[in-house]
């Protein structure tokens, strides 16, 4: 019985022994290493440690000798910065260990403050509310009294312009200001345009300057007798955008929204730049935002507060009601361009003549016959309504082959014809028709240039 009660106490002595001794080790785990820097003993390689308390390092092999890495300490209280390594005194040698074997270690010779690395173009976005209130003096209200005729009351359009001049310049879309226009793209008897700009009690006078219906765009000038210069946004000239690009759409609101007309969304489709007869381009962006009828016209714009483009009115009625479009800026200043070399142009000058076609880039169409068996030639893209090439009976789609015997197989060609040909000249045109695999022969005689 006294050698059982013993042989329980030596058991408790033992246990109590262990926990106090496990208790330690943990403690000693957890010392600071700057508190114990002072008390640690020296690196010393005659030293032998036993493998079976330390765990197996990797080897090296130099010259034919396999030798372990040396052992080294981490100090938990490292900066972030791992490129440095802090020792514990001068004398001791210092050790630099790579977590990940891809690592690269900078030589000790070689100050990294003068490396030079690669560096990629970052977008540096501004506050949404930065960008808006800097847009919105540029955005004004149109207004478009339509008078009343034989089958119409009276009626107006209401959408939004941007102002890209100080001197009252307003660039907007042409389908919903089409309404109140004649054949000839002026403005029919009765008909008045009015234009509201933030900061300004009443509502200004403005005129049509000029129209490009491809585009869908038009330009308006404010009446300014007094000489007011308006705040004007810059266009871009080369805006950077890809599919998933964020992007808003600022439009003026209605009189029932005290603040606002701002919408977000994304870049949802970029479309293929095509040509005018003329070699200007025409080209169309895709979104996210649903383009409601107030603010068509108004400006898109980057993350970085840029004009990007321009919303349109008229395609959101042909294409799906979910998506919005734009024309990219540097079509708007293209068209701009345009329609003010139009307006200077003298009466006396002849007119251009026109065919009324848009055709697809050469390298565009390269890539699509690379896939088909489509011929050489100008794919057509566009009809012009009422055009030359619309009374002869093309259509979208269509391969133009030749123009009165002269090979169609570039865009150049289109447009050292067109140099050629005045207004009333015979055309007879060959084109391929793919939904029907045929080719057509048709004729047609060229129009007066229109807007």
């Amino acid at each position: 019985m006294k050698n059982r009660r013993l042989f329980r106490i030596a058991c408790y002595l033992a246990s109590l022994l262990m926990i106090v001794t496990l208790t330690a080790g943990c403690l000693s785990d957890h010392v600071d290493p700057r508190e114990s820097a002072s008390t640690e003993t020296p690196f010393n390689p005659s030293i032998s440690i036993s493998e079976s308390i330390i765990p197996k390092t990797n080897q090296t092999t130099v010259s034919g000798e396999t030798k372990p890495d040396p052992i080294v300490t981490v100090d938990n209280t490292m900066p972030s910065d791992h490129s440095r390594t802090e020792t514990t005194s001068p004398s001791e040698p210092s050790y630099s260990t790579s977590h990940d074997p891809a690592e690269t270690t900078i030589p000790s010779d070689i100050d990294p403050s003068e490396l030079t690395l690669p560096t990629l173009p970052v977008e540096s976005p501004l506050p949404l509310q930065e960008i808006f209130e800097t847009i919105v003096p540029t955005v004004v209200s149109i207004r478009v009294i339509i008078p009343k005729t034989q089958l119409y009351e009276q009626r107006e359009e209401l959408f939004s312009g941007l102002i890209v001049e100080p001197v009252g310049i307003v660039i907007t879309t042409y389908s919903l200001l089409e309404p109140a226009l004649d054949y000839r793209s002026n403005l029919i008897r009765g008909a008045s345009i009015s234009v509201c700009v933030p900061g300004y009690p009443k509502a200004f006078e403005a005129t049509l300057t000029g129209v490009h219906s491809i585009t869908d765009l038009a330009m308006l000038r404010i009446t300014n007798p007094d000489g007011i210069l308006f705040e004007a946004a810059t266009l871009s000239k080369e805006p950077f955008l890809t599919v998933g690009t964020t992007v808003y759409s600022v439009g003026y609101p209605s009189d029932l929204i005290a603040q606002g007309g701002l919408s977000t969304g994304y870049v949802t489709s970029i479309y293929k730049t095509t040509y005018q007869e003329n070699g200007a381009p025409v080209g169309l962006l895709e979104t996210d935002i649903p383009t409601q009828p107030y603010y068509a016209g108004g400006p898109l714009l980057n993350t970085r507060g840029e004009v990007v483009g321009v919303t349109s009115g008229y395609l959101k009625r042909v294409y799906h009601h979910r998506y919005g479009y734009a024309v990219p800026s540097p079509v708007v200043l293209d068209v701009i361009r345009q329609i003010k070399e139009r307006v200077s142009r003298k009466p006396e000058e002849p007119k251009k003549a026109s065919f009324g076609i848009v055709v697809m880039g050469d390298k565009d169409y390269e890539e699509i016959r690379e896939r088909t068996d489509y011929p050489e030639g100008l794919y057509v893209t566009r009809i012009k309504p009422e055009s030359a090439a619309y009374t002869a009976g093309l259509s979208d789609g269509d391969i133009l082959l030749s123009l009165n015997k002269t090979s169609m197989g570039r865009l150049d060609d289109l447009l050292l014809f067109m140099d050629e040909q005045i207004v009333g000249s015979l055309v007879e045109i060959k084109a391929y028709r793919p939904s029907e695999k045929r080719t057509l022969t048709l004729s047609c005689y060229l129009k007066e240039e229109q807007p």
